[in-house]
């Protein structure tokens, strides 16, 4: 429900798209050459505005985006050269490719994707690490019902979350920092829609030294009570300042909520890899992990956040990953995203992630790469419907350790 003149839609979502082994090894080759002459990013979340996750859509419903605070990013210790890159991407793109569709190497096969005994059901779903807590490999993001998208009201809101639900998207994602996102995905889980998952955010920015049991019980009891429900199926745990080491102690606190059955999941959103090994090692029972992860943005592959939570049992949920619509046609043979077109706190932040990612003609090549792949799975009948976001999407759903988006 909101205004967003930027906003793009994502035709035919659900479909399974089946991207042939060339294909696929075109869009790795061109990710490859961008790790290997882009700086490898990481970043220390110090004062990081939580995100939501991007979710794909369709043509009749709302397309979310995301956006933060400025981030200071310093260059990874680790760097990939060219070669390595290239190498590392063929790997990943023939490993993609061995199956008739693409894969997520982090499930078992028998447990991947199942779909819910119900017709409204139709976008698969994955346990979250190895949880019992399976949500849907499409996410509905609700981060832009916090402002900075354009006027919107909640019976409009309330619609697209039905609209999404029969859809089969069946998992939302809102955070406690959201304006009243939380209040308004109550209303909708009040109507008990069968199989909706509501997902939230913890997130600490002031007083952190402050932060004792006691205001943890509070703010999840809150959490419940906005969200209608008796326990947070999926609490996700943010920590704005580094340098404040309380992160463990506050993550245990939760932890400590999840015994006591007020907390169903542990997740984390926004940690580096050197924070999440420190929760993991302090008996933090994490099942996921929300970043940014797109073609666009590949840090946490080139920092060995995938890797390793692949082999944690942590499940990564991505977002950004169609560029609130830089990945799309809109922006295929045409300069980058204007002043005017920057209306959304969502294509502020887009837009950096496009400036790291390299120049405009290698945003461009990227582009027209992934407008092959997507020609050649319309015209061999697969999807007759795919295009540049689909394709980016699906990129993103293959990468190790992925179960949303």
């Amino acid at each position: 429900g909101n205004n967003d003149s930027n906003k793009q839609t994502t035709n035919s979502p659900l479909k399974q798209i089946t991207i042939q082994p060339h294909s696929m090894m075109r869009l790795a080759l061109i990710l490859a050459l961008v790790a290997g002459s882009a700086n490898a990013f990481t970043h220390h979340d110090h004062s990081v505005l939580v995100r939501p996750f991007p979710s794909i859509r369709c043509n009749t419903c709302l397309h979310a985006k995301n956006t933060s605070q400025d981030k200071k990013y310093h260059r990874h210790d680790v760097e990939l050269n060219r070669r390595d890159a290239i190498g590392s991407a063929l790997k990943h793109a023939s490993i993609l490719t061995t199956a008739s569709s693409i894969a997520n190497p982090f499930f078992p096969a028998h447990a991947e994707e199942t779909i819910a005994p119900t017709i409204q059901t139709i976008v698969p779903t994955v346990p979250l690490g190895k949880s019992t807590l399976a949500v849907s490999r499409t996410i509905q993001g609700y981060w832009q019902l916090a402002g900075g998208h354009g006027k919107y009201t909640q019976e409009e809101a309330l619609k697209n979350m039905q609209a999404h639900y029969e859809a089969g998207i069946t998992t939302l994602d809102t955070a406690d920092i959201y304006g009243p996102s939380e209040s308004i995905v109550g209303k909708f889980i009040k109507t008990k829609p069968q199989g909706a998952i509501p997902c939230t955010k913890f997130c600490c920015f002031r007083y952190l030294e402050e932060i004792d049991k006691a205001e943890v019980r509070n703010r999840v009891q809150k959490a419940c009570e906005r969200l209608q429900v008796e326990k947070l199926p999926l609490v996700q745990f943010f920590w704005s300042n580094y340098d404040v080491k309380r992160y463990v102690d506050v993550a245990l606190m939760l932890t400590e909520l999840k015994e006591e059955g007020l907390i169903g999941e542990i997740g984390a959103t926004n940690f580096d890899l050197k924070r999440l090994k420190e929760l993991k090692n302090a008996g933090v029972p994490l099942v996921s992990h929300q970043v940014q992860l797109s073609c666009l943005d590949q840090r946490p592959v080139q920092s060995g956040m995938v890797d390793w939570c692949a082999e944690n049992d942590v499940s990564l949920i991505a977002f950004g990953t169609v560029g609130s619509g830089i990945l799309s046609e809109k922006y295929l043979g045409r300069g980058p995203p204007t002043q005017e077109e920057k209306n959304t706190s969502s294509m502020r932040m887009y837009s950096k992630t496009a400036e790291r990612f390299g120049n405009w003609k290698l945003v461009q090549e990227l582009l027209q790469t992934m407008n092959a792949v997507a020609s050649d799975v319309r015209s061999s009948g697969r999807c007759v419907d795919a295009n540049i976001s689909n394709i980016a999407q699906r990129y993103v759903l293959g990468t190790k350790s992925v179960a949303s988006v």
